[in-house]
């Protein structure tokens, strides 16, 4: 698996589609600072899931967008495509290739594909994960990222060796499985809390809806009766509504007959009508042609006139033509004469200019062959020029060789004389690393005995540290224990609140006149009976017992709102409710007092809590009613009152008056309407409770956290200082080994500055016989020196007497050529003369020729004018013609007209007389349909009071009722039925709906619980197992990086040392991860103590150390050597090139050194202002080409 391909358009500086193509190896982007090079790492980074528009070096999503230049306009989108090779199966997706793309648009809206289908971010993420190439992974070294992986917390470092190690799924899996055991865990305390509370409704909803059904059954019997009679008075009215129908079908086929007639001679009047309109058309159209030929008329005669008129112009103009004629063959005469004159002085001049021509020639060809001469005589001058400086060069050359070997003389002089100072040194530094051995051996023996001791210190405090994290970690648990406490509280009043809020437990008509008073559509509702009061909590039983359903009952500011509640109930078949009005209630007091002793507690209206406005409406529920003890003192009471009032226990047990008993068992606790209040306040109170014990419990994990830093702090120190200790060890070893290094390197080079002296020695005997051989060749070069300046002197002499001859022949040259310019410049001046004078003569025969072809063109108008006036005059004869014509046949269509307009008056009194008949008819059809509507306005009556009443069609009404054919015998059927459903008093018709429901819905809630519980087992099980395999690989992998890191720290800093160190060993679920460097011949020091180029080679070697234990399929590096110097940079470069072999490498630099490690290079340029541009070679192919 590797990168291919990558496109960029719209993305920064991107502005057109760019794409680029990768190969396995090292891929190089190399540009100018400012290019936007870095904008490719930026592309690669976002396409794969960044969310941080900071981290990609801008304020705003926007900025990602290519904002425009000052020649290209903003565009609206950036897209980026990254295309990797998946033919290893290394993704789960059915594809040899994956295209991954991101799109982001001006307006805010984005979108990520998946080989061009679109997914979430969250499917990007996952598709990433642990494969080390995701947004947050190593695979993507930015700049400023090498620093920041030193410079973060070791919790964020940990990080990185966590996508190392392959965890990363396995935490997010867990962190998943968490979320949702929580998630069961609070449902699991809510559903407990709902079915509880559904099983106190159950009981009482039970008997109402056995109510509920006696009352639904006889409302039934009583709907069958009144739909029976309903039916009867239906079948009536059909009876009297089809007699009708019969008249009305009579009637209307004798109006029938009369309309037959009357359409007839309307239809006849419709015919004369449009045969006059016809007669009338063609009258009209004879005026209008007569008016016509008049208007033609007068038009033909104004012609004639017009034409005459043209007449006389033309021969006007003819005459002016015939005068600018002769005028211009006058001219033209004129200018052909001057033209005879010119081209004679033009041949006289012509012939002047050959001559001075001739004579021209003649000179310029001797002063040709004279130029020839002159230049061999330079060309033979130039080459003895060229000679003697050759030889001259070669003089001085001999002399530099011989300075340069009396140079060389005086240097091995001196480097003998340095070579032996350097021996004597040598020999006493040879001495001293003797010494230093002796001295270092002793030192590093002292540093293993140090540190046994700290190591034995370090076990102690270890001990101490696991210790103090116990007790944090159970105090953690009694927190959590504490926060779960909470939740449950708090679900139970949330469930609580939310009952109370929406009615439940309150019939259905009372909880829709609840929400009522809550939305203040109608003004007045106090409340129900249990919401105005306060019952303490050891009467409340009683008080259930004695009001049963009287707890439901409304309180109104008065009649007038209970009545418009109960119109409202109606309207919107809401069921029934019973309310109380302030105004109208009075207040019941028991006729004389029963005797006070020690059973009796008191009257049970004085021992609850209410509003003064309420004394009434209390005093009429329970103002004969009076609390006891027990049964047996209730029994006891009774005889002595005579059973006179009713008497209730705190346990529910009634004597009624009359003397009638009622107790027994509670199934379950009914009291919820009471109680719901009550226990509300009581949950608020333990909730501060327990928000009072949970803060408590926090501060004492803050105290033992506080123990657990101070206790880790020491271990620390102790674990610093045996690192100190080791690092010491390692510094002295490596100095121990550098002195037996230097001693070696001394005996060496004593043996080396020996050989050199002698070989020094050798090499001065040979320069001083190389100087001897020089001096004799310079003596020769001399004497070739004197005999070339000869040669050159004659030369000279010969080449200034040809150029004073030469001189002399230019200057008659001279006059020759103004002569023969001054004779040209005058025969152009004839010949330009002529030619004008040519042109004028030509311009004045065309004006000539056109004035002929005017006068041409005149006379033929005139002929074509006077056969006009012909014609024009006979056309006048012909249209007086037509207008007599005209006048004949207008007058026959008008004696036609007066004929028809006869006739239509007789069709028109017809349609009179049948128009009357039909009159009387319709009036008598009219009232019939009266009679027919009444009918069917009271069947349909009938029909309205079933949809009204029954919510039926007649068509329903009959299929389940029966046609009731005694009247009398089903009226006192339906008064018994009356009387019996008022005896059932209050009737919640909902209950046997809401009974069901519950059911339903606690069988429902019975099995979520059991699939919830299986659930948390279940989470529980996988948070285990992530927990277990996080462990066991996060070990390996901390293992493998430390034992790498160490091996590429040294190869980078040529030695020293380099550690990853747990911050938590007995916590590798959440531990920190420290990194302890120590450079060659530095003791170990803080990482921010580092310089700029050792932070970064170590940051590289820990990067380096990941992808070796866990190779990722690419890498990219942007400019993260850019603070080595080239030493180092060398050695990165090997680096990369060795990883090369096993991980894809896109590297953005501007370094030479890492250039020339590059398969590929790809240079960015910025031709245009603000548009990044790409260039791309492969660095094989090109060197190839220069070789």
């Amino acid at each position: 698996m590797y990168l291919k391909r990558l496109e960029i358009q719209g993305f920064k500086s991107f502005a057109e589609k760019t794409k680029l193509e990768f190969k396995p190896g090292i891929t190089l982007v190399v540009g100018p600072n400012g290019s936007g090079k870095s904008n490719i790492a930026d592309a690669i980074r976002w396409v794969l899931g960044e969310q941080s528009v900071k981290t990609l070096r801008g304020a705003k999503m926007d900025d990602l967008i290519f904002a425009g230049s000052e020649e290209r306009h903003p565009l609206g989108f950036a897209e980026v495509s990254l295309t990797i090779d998946n033919t290893s199966g290394t993704f789960p997706l059915d594809y040899h290739e994956i295209t991954v793309t991101r799109r982001l648009y001006r307006s805010g809206e984005s979108d990520y594909l998946i080989n061009r289908t679109p997914c979430r971010l969250r499917d990007l993420h996952q598709l990433f994960m642990d494969t080390g190439i995701g947004r947050e992974g190593f695979s993507l070294i930015g700049q400023g990222k090498v620093d920041e992986v030193l410079s973060v917390k070791p919790e964020v470092r940990r990080g990185l060796l966590e996508e190392t190690a392959g965890i990363v799924k396995y935490r997010y899996k867990k962190r998943e499985a968490v979320q949702k055991l929580s998630e069961t865990e609070t449902s699991l305390v809510r559903l407990h809390d709902l079915l509880a509370e559904l099983k106190k409704q159950a009981v009482p909803l039970a008997e109402q809806a056995a109510k509920a059904k006696q009352y639904k059954d006889k409302q039934t019997k009583l709907n069958g009766l009144l739909i029976g009679l309903l039916l009867a008075e239906n079948e009536k009215h059909k009876k009297d509504l089809t007699k009708l129908s019969e008249q009305l079908t009579n009637l209307e086929l004798e109006i029938e007959n009369l309309n037959t007639q009357l359409r007839y001679w309307q239809s006849c009047e419709s015919e004369q009508k449009l045969i006059l309109q016809k007669k009338l058309e063609i009258i009209t159209a004879y005026r209008e042609k007569l008016y016509q030929a008049q208007l033609d008329l007068e038009k033909n005669e104004s012609s004639k006139k017009l034409l005459q008129e043209r007449k006389i112009s033309l021969q006007t103009q003819k005459e002016q033509l015939e005068k600018e004629q002769k005028q211009l063959n006058t001219e033209i005469a004129y200018f052909r004469e001057k033209l005879s004159e010119l081209k004679i002085e033009r041949q006289t001049c012509q012939e002047k200019v050959e001559k001075a021509r001739r004579e021209l020639e003649l000179h310029e060809a001797w002063l040709t062959s004279e130029t020839e001469k002159e230049k061999k005589q330079e060309l033979a001058l130039e080459d003895l020029k060229n000679e003697h400086f050759e030889f001259l060069q070669a003089k001085t050359q001999l002399q530099n060789t011989i300075s340069n070997l009396r140079e060389q003389l005086t240097v091995l002089q001196a480097k003998k004389e340095k070579n032996i100072v350097r021996l004597e040194e040598i020999t006493q530094i040879s001495n001293k690393a003797l010494t230093k051995i002796a001295q270092t051996e002793k030192s590093i023996s002292e540093i293993t005995s140090a540190l046994f001791s700290g190591e034995q210190n370090l076990k102690t405090y270890e001990a101490n540290l696991l210790a103090e994290q116990t007790k944090l970690k159970k105090q953690e648990e009694k927190n959590l224990f504490f926060q779960k406490e909470k939740a449950a509280l708090e679900s139970r009043l949330h469930l609580l609140q939310e009952m109370e809020r929406d009615g439940q437990g309150y019939a259905y008509g009372v909880r829709g006149l609840l929400q009522l008073k809550t939305t203040g559509k109608i003004k007045g509702i106090m409340g129900t009976v249990a919401q105005i009061i306060k019952v303490p909590p050891a009467y409340e039983r009683a008080v259930e017992v004695v009001l049963g359903g009287s707890l439901q009952y409304i309180v109104t500011l008065n009649e007038q709102v209970a009545q418009q509640a109960i119109s409202w109930l109606k309207n919107k078949q809401q069921g029934r409710a019973t309310f109380l009005p302030l105004d109208t209630v009075k207040g019941r007091k028991s006729r004389g007092n029963i005797p006070q002793g020690p059973g009796v507690i008191g009257c049970l209206a004085d021992l609850i809590t209410y509003q003064p406005e309420y004394n009434e409406i209390i005093s009429y529920l329970l103002g004969t009613t009076w609390l006891v003890e027990d049964l047996a003192a209730a029994v006891e009471i009774g005889k002595i009152t005579g059973f006179r009032f009713r008497l209730v226990t705190p346990a529910g047990e009634v004597v009624n008056p009359g003397g009638s008993l009622s107790g027994g068992s509670f199934k379950t606790k009914t009291g919820n309407l009471l109680s719901r209040k009550r226990e509300i306040a009581e949950l608020t109170q333990q909730k501060k409770a327990g928000e009072i014990t949970l803060t408590q419990g926090l501060q004492q994990a803050e105290i033992f956290k506080k123990a657990v830093f101070n206790a880790r702090r020491e271990w620390e120190r102790a674990q610093e200082k045996i690192q100190q200790l080791r690092l010491q060890k390692v510094e002295e070893e490596g100095v121990l080994a550098s002195w037996q290094t230097e001693k070696k390197r001394s005996n060496a080079v004593m043996a080396e500055l020996e050989a050199e002296i002698k070989e020094r020695a050798l090499l001065n005997k040979n320069i001083i016989s190389q100087k001897a051989a020089l001096k004799e060749r310079i003596v020769t070069l001399e004497q070739e020196i004197e005999l070339c300046v000869e040669k050159i002197n004659t030369l000279v002499q010969a080449l200034d007497h040809s150029q004073g001859v030469k001189l002399e022949k230019n200057e008659t040259l001279t006059q020759l050529r103004i002569t023969v310019a001054t004779h040209e410049a005058k025969l152009a001046t004839f010949n330009e003369e002529e030619k004008e004078n040519a042109l004028r003569l030509d311009k004045l025969m065309n004006l000539l020729n056109e004035k002929y072809l005017s006068r041409e063109s005149l006379i033929e108008k005139d002929s074509e004018i006077a056969g006009e006036i012909v014609t024009t005059e006979q056309q006048i004869v012909e249209i007086l013609k037509a207008i007599k014509n005209g006048e004949n046949l207008l007058e026959n269509e008008r004696k036609i007209k007066e004929d028809l307009e006869v006739d239509l008056l007789n069709c028109t009194e017809k349609i009179k007389h049948f128009t009357e008949l039909l009159t009387e008819k319709q009036a008598e059809e009219h009232q019939l349909q009266l009679r027919f509507s009444r009918l069917e306005t009271a069947q349909k009556s009938v029909e309205q009071r079933l949809k009204e009443q029954f919510n039926l069609t007649m068509e329903q009404a009959g299929q389940i009722g029966v046609i009731c054919t005694n009247k009398s015998w089903a009226l006192s059927q339906i008064s018994d039925l009356k009387t019996a459903l008022g005896k059932l008093g209050e009737v919640n018709p909902g209950a046997i709906d809401e009974y069901t429901r519950l059911t339903e819905r606690l069988s429902f809630l019975n099995n979520q619980i059991t699939d919830l519980a299986q659930a948390k087992k279940r989470l529980d099980l996988v948070i285990e197992e992530m927990d277990r395999l996080m462990v066991q690989r996060f070990r390996e992998a901390f293992q493998c990086v430390g034992i790498a890191f160490q091996e590429i720290f040294r190869q980078l800093f040529g030695g020293g040392k380099a550690e990853l160190v747990l911050c938590e060993p007995g916590n590798l679920l959440e531990t920190g991860v420290e990194v302890f460097v120590q450079p060659p011949g530095k003791k170990t020091q803080n990482l921010a103590l580092l310089s700029g180029g050792e932070r970064t080679l170590t940051a590289i070697a820990l990067l380096m150390a990941m992808l070796k234990v866990k190779p990722s399929p690419f890498c990219v590096l942007d400019e993260i050597e850019s603070n080595l110097d080239e030493a180092n940079l060398e050695r990165f470069a090997n680096l990369l090139t060795h990883f090369s072999r096993q991980t894809q490498f896109i590297v953005i630099s501007h370094r030479k050194k890492t250039m020339e490690v590059g398969d590929v290079l790809y240079g960015v340029t910025m031709q245009e202002s603000g548009v990044s541009r790409l260039v791309a070679v492969k660095l094989a192919e090109a060197q190839q080409e220069a070789s």
